[in-house]
């Protein structure tokens, strides 16, 4: 039995009223209803929240995440005003790193406009403290973004959280998975005729197929394609990756650092799926973006530097040098995140070189 919390009894009611929804409509509902919404109301990032992201586990992390944007900044000429957004900005930790390590690269803070998209009051209110001598200011998507100079994006963890839409292959036929109402009245899964309109991105339908689509991904890179055509940009994104055929679907909820049933106290667990990376490589060269093959979360933080950066830390403080090579085995082991997580980038103009961190790399030294 589900959880009755104030946003489960909102969906019963609008399921009686309107029928089963879909994947994505209960997604969108539980992460950001403007009242009971998980992302509205949480404060979900920690050890003593519902889960820990990379910038919490080390600042390596961050800071050669500053060192590729100070890169990408003079990959566009250096310019006198660049716009510097993060979306899904957490605490601000990581954009405290960043600009820390980028802050050796004379003019970049200079030229930096600290843009934060967030729609959580308490973050908002702790990236405010975490990152006041940054002056930021904030927008609530990307449709908000005024621009009028070259763009930076980055964004940890935002491309899993987009709704997403999930369908199966029963007797040749594709059905989507929707949210329903059992016998008893409770929040359950059912699979029925497709209601998200993307059947054309769905390949051709074969018994036993999973397959997941993020509706809003397409025109998300149309929009950034169309401010990065204006003005140039270049967007790096870090997340949990899959293929988009997969042996089951990939929707999970965590509370307390744990899993648990998506459907069970909607509105108080973050709610993901899995980034098909190799989707949004393709739907962004349709836009016009220069959008390399994604590499590992390890071979990406490896290449720019990781295992350099700790030994500097460690010779530092060398009492602190076990927790710091454990923080970092915990970024690039490929038991723990080094190959459940890649880094993904676009860009415009396709003269730019190419990214740093995006060559194949070696296997290094922080080994599990």
């Amino acid at each position: 039995m589900t959880d009755q919390t104030p946003l489960t009894q909102l969906l019963k009611s609008q399921i009686q009223a309107t029928g089963p929804m879909t994947v994505p409509e209960f997604m969108t509902l539980a992460l950001q209803h403007p009242e009971h919404g998980y992302y509205r109301k949480q404060e979900a990032i920690g050890a003593a929240a519902d889960f820990v992201t990379a910038p919490e586990i080390s600042q390596v992390f961050g800071e050669l995440i500053g060192l590729w944007l100070v890169q990408r900044w003079i990959d566009l000429g250096q310019p006198s005003r660049v716009l510097l957004v993060e979306f899904g900005p957490g605490k601000g930790t990581l954009m405290a790193d960043a600009l820390r390590a980028a802050s050796a690269m004379p003019g970049f803070l200079t030229a930096a406009e600290l843009i934060l998209v967030e729609t959580n009051q308490t973050l908002r209110k702790a990236q405010a403290d975490t990152l006041s001598v940054y002056a930021p200011h904030w927008i609530d998507g990307l449709g908000a973004l005024d621009a009028d100079a070259p763009v930076l994006v980055i964004g940890n963890e935002f491309i899993d959280v987009l709704p997403t839409a999930q369908f199966a292959v029963a007797k040749g036929q594709w059905f989507e998975r929707l949210v329903a109402l059992d016998e008893a009245g409770e929040l359950s899964f059912v699979l029925g005729q497709p209601k998200t309109p993307v059947l054309p991105l769905l390949p051709k339908a074969e018994d036993g197929m999973f397959y997941e689509v993020m509706p809003s991904l397409p025109g998300f890179l149309k929009d950034l394609s169309a401010i990065f055509k204006a003005h140039a940009g270049a967007a790096l994104f870090v997340d949990y990756a899959h293929d988009a055929a997969a042996a089951a679907w990939s929707l999970q909820a965590i509370q307390n650092h744990e899993k648990v049933d998506p459907l069970a106290a909607v509105g108080e667990t973050d709610l993901t799926t899995l980034v098909d990376f190799d989707a949004a490589g393709t739907f962004a060269e349709e836009v016009g973006l220069t959008a390399p093959a994604p590499v590992t979360q390890r071979d990406f933080l490896l290449v720019l530097g990781a295992w350099q950066r700790f030994e500097v830390l460690a010779e530092a403080a060398p009492d602190d040098a076990p927790e710091l090579l454990q923080s970092l085995q915990r970024l690039v082991g490929k038991s723990h995140m080094g190959e459940r997580f890649k880094a993904w980038t676009c860009s415009f103009p396709e003269t730019l070189p190419s990214p740093a961190g995006f060559p194949t790399a070696e296997a290094g030294p922080a080994e599990d």
